[in-house]
């Protein structure tokens, strides 16, 4: 058997996100988003970001480390007046079922200002996935 390493973890860490009830409970399950967006998405909204594999061949093993990011964004609301802290309490639902993975890990989260458009905050949950699988 082989594995698509990139496409595994896409696919297990959407199944996931769109599962969880602490996410869901800030963000619908039909907002967050593979890694495509439709045009002007309703806020707040999440999408699978970039990511980058190194190919890993152990011994009867194929796949890869593979390196990404899941992203949110926050914007006011009559609902969410503070999109700063609602955005912190996404990222940290994110990652909290990102970390919970196996074989992966949260390296960093951040948070940012988008300069573009006023009171828009943007949260980037960076990880590390190892995608193996028995050949």
């Amino acid at each position: 058997m082989t594995i698509s390493p990139t496409f595994h973890v896409r696919e297990t860490i959407l199944t996931a996100l769109q599962a969880d009830a602490a996410v869901a409970a800030l963000i619908p399950a039909d907002s967050l988003y593979p890694s495509k967006t439709p045009n002007n998405p309703t806020k707040p909204f999440g999408r699978y970001g970039v990511e980058t594999n190194i190919p890993s061949r152990p011994s009867g093993w194929r796949g890869g480390e593979v390196s990404g990011a899941y992203h949110v964004w926050v914007g006011v609301t009559d609902a969410i007046p503070d999109p700063k802290t609602y955005c912190e309490q996404c990222v940290e639902a994110v990652a909290e079922v990102i970390d919970a993975l196996p074989d992966c890990y949260v390296e960093r989260t951040q948070l940012l200002e988008d300069g573009e458009e006023a009171d828009l905050w943007h949260g980037v949950i960076q990880f590390a996935f190892t995608a193996l699988a028995e050949i």
